[in-house]
């Protein structure tokens, strides 16, 4: 078994790193920000990054020829924890039951001036590959 990238077009901004990593049937999606095709920061308060970014890891499950019900764990990160509920009710619609695991950490200043970041770990089954 190798690593295979998942690519979703040019690397935002040229950074060195693959928007997702698959090995088996095993997805390892980079951390997400709401970040739109131009590579610029989508403006907005909490709610809307969020949107934004889960879109955005949304679009990587897709190309890796999954989605969001295979999801298994995610990490959020908040510039600010006070914006944990403003986040949680956008995530919570992303996500069917059972939820997938997840761990909420206030990280500070995020690149770019985001207010949120999420990466994570999901299944891809083999007959869902491309």
């Amino acid at each position: 078994m190798k690593k295979e990238a998942v690519k979703t077009g040019p690397a935002p901004l040229g950074l060195p790193f693959s928007p997702a990593v698959r090995f088996g049937e095993l997805l390892f999606v980079s951390g997400q920000g709401p970040i739109d095709k131009n590579g610029k920061v989508i403006p907005g308060d909490i709610g809307a990054q969020t949107k934004a970014t889960l879109e955005n890891f949304k679009r990587i499950m897709e190309a890796a020829g999954s989605d969001m019900d295979c999801v298994l764990q995610t990490t959020v990160y908040l510039k600010d924890l006070a914006e944990y509920s403003g986040m949680n009710e956008v995530y919570s619609s992303f996500f069917s039951d059972p939820k997938p695991a997840r761990a909420t950490v206030q990280a500070g200043d995020l690149l770019f001036g985001m207010k949120v970041e999420v990466q994570g770990i999901a299944y891809v089954a083999e007959k869902r590959k491309k």
